[in-house]
């Protein structure tokens, strides 16, 4: 035993100092030629607005050798003038030197760029190179972002003014219309809100779209347009429109309303989720306190509308893809909605599996047993109100107040019976709209979908939201 311990101790001291040896060996570097490659042959962002800076976009270098190399130089062709900026391996700057890639590895390169102001009004292309040497030799790829000059509104209170339309409007940290005052927006106007605001009503809001030329609203970060893809939409980008109880005469016409929905505070409160929010209507002038037409609500990810006993007229509408409720009325109100199609079938950015499309109430829960409660008036007629649930409509009322609601030419998705106190006519249960493409933001009707020719004539409605006019009888929905 003694004879093969001491055999087996000179055998471990050599096995150790091999060890040693061998990682003490420096792995060799790539001294010349090389090649690399790159993830992307352009790197791109999409509409970048001047001073706001851009979301991180990000390429891969690749080590094509079997042996370790290293990049002298990863830099900015335009050097401390360009308007971009790396980071490599968590370091920042125009030039990061002397970058080690393991052989068949790669690195990642991270770029944003912030845009100075220029006086054009239309977007612009801002350039730069990304260049990578190794061993004496360049490898090189575009950079290119396109610039938007813009109208800040900063945490604003605003008096009575028109916007124009020669470049869009950023909303940073919320804007307010004042009480008594009255902001109007005109045709082709461009709306990009921070995630973090919305625009308030205390006054009037009035937004003037056209059939040609409507007005969009949309959250500011449009890099997702770059690598999602343009009819995919994220849910959340912005807060969205909050119409205040003393708010009267809104009018909304020819507007989209895009990726709306997110929750956000105001004074230290958060806010609801919802693209457009409405007080109860305390004026009751007989006007509406809103009035929107040919316009859509499209991707929120909290509800679409949400009203607290108010007062709405909603014709040739569409409300898509909503997280929430596309439609929520609580605590009764006065309500008319025609030609709208609503519903949500859900997607890889938002779910659907609870919320329904759409819910009427003449009160509001308060816990568990409690609710307040005020009297309910609603006209909806002419609605596809669809989705991917068994059951897309809650209609519900208590004998506090007066519940009317009348339900004509509809046609809805529903497992459970159309409560009594709900006044019907030649509505159409459970058939398939046949949407050309809901996953595609295509609801228009197919050939042979029921709800072609099963809607009635609505005074003044002869057209529908793309300005076609409307047959006799006319489509059910915002499409004819």
């Amino acid at each position: 035993m003694k004879r093969l311990r001491s055999w087996l101790f000179p055998l471990a001291i050599l096995v150790l100092v091999i060890a040693l040896s061998s990682s003490c060996r420096k792995e060799k570097f790539l001294t010349s030629g090389g090649e690399i490659a790159f993830s992307l042959d352009t790197l791109t962002f999409d509409t970048v607005f001047t001073q706001q800076g851009s979301a991180t976009r990000s390429i891969r270098i690749f080590n094509k050798q079997k042996d370790k190399i290293l990049l002298s130089s990863i830099r900015l062709g335009k050097g401390e003038k360009s308007p971009y900026r790396l980071n490599v391996n968590g370091q920042p700057g125009k030039e990061i030197k002397d970058v080690e890639i393991a052989g068949n590895d790669s690195v990642w390169v991270f770029a944003a760029v912030t845009i100075d102001p220029t006086n054009e009004n239309d977007p612009f292309i801002v350039g730069d190179d990304l260049v990578v040497t190794l061993n004496g030799r360049d490898f090189t790829i575009p950079l290119m972002a396109y610039g938007q000059n813009a109208h800040y509104i900063r945490d604003s209170v605003l008096q009575t003014q028109t916007w124009l339309n020669d470049k869009p409007y950023v909303i940073l940290h919320n804007a307010l219309v004042a009480e008594g005052q009255t902001l109007t927006i005109p045709a082709g106007a461009r709306i990009y809100v921070h995630r973090d605001s919305r625009l308030y009503v205390l006054g009037t809001l009035k937004i003037n779209g056209t059939a040609t030329d409507s007005v969009t609203f949309l959250g500011d970060r449009l890099d997702p347009l770059v690598w999602i893809g343009d009819y995919i939409d994220i849910p959340g980008q912005w807060g969205g429109l909050y119409f205040f109880k003393q708010s009267y005469g809104n009018v909304i016409s020819h507007t989209v309303f895009k990726n709306g929905g997110a929750v956000t505070s105001l004074n230290g409160q958060p806010v609801q989720g919802a693209t457009i929010q409405i007080d109860p209507d305390t004026v009751k002038n007989g006007t509406p306190k809103l009035t929107i037409t040919n316009s859509v609500i499209h991707s929120s990810l909290g509800y679409g509308i949400l009203a607290f006993n108010s007062s709405l007229q909603a014709d040739n509408c569409r409300i898509t893809e909503c997280g929430g409720e596309n439609v929520m009325f609580f605590e009764g109100g006065n309500y008319k909605l025609r030609f709208c199609t609503i519903g949500t079938y859900g997607s890889a950015y938002l779910s659907h599996s609870e919320n329904l499309s759409m819910a009427v109430l003449n009160y509001r829960p308060t816990g568990q047993t409690t609710y307040v409660s005020a009297p309910l008036t609603a006209d909806i007629r002419n609605c596809i109100i669809y989705g991917s649930l068994t059951d897309e409509v809650f209609f519900d009322a208590k004998q506090d107040n007066p519940a009317n609601l009348t339900l004509a030419n509809c046609l809805l998705r529903s497992s459970e019976p159309i409560p009594a106190f709900v006044t019907q006519s030649s509505n159409k249960i459970n058939q398939d709209p046949l949407f050309v493409d809901y996953s595609k933001v295509n609801y228009r009707l197919q050939e042979g979908s029921p709800a072609r020719a099963a809607g009635v004539a609505v005074p003044g409605l002869t057209v529908d939201i793309e300005g076609k006019p409307r047959a006799n009888p006319p489509s059910i929905g915002c499409y004819e």
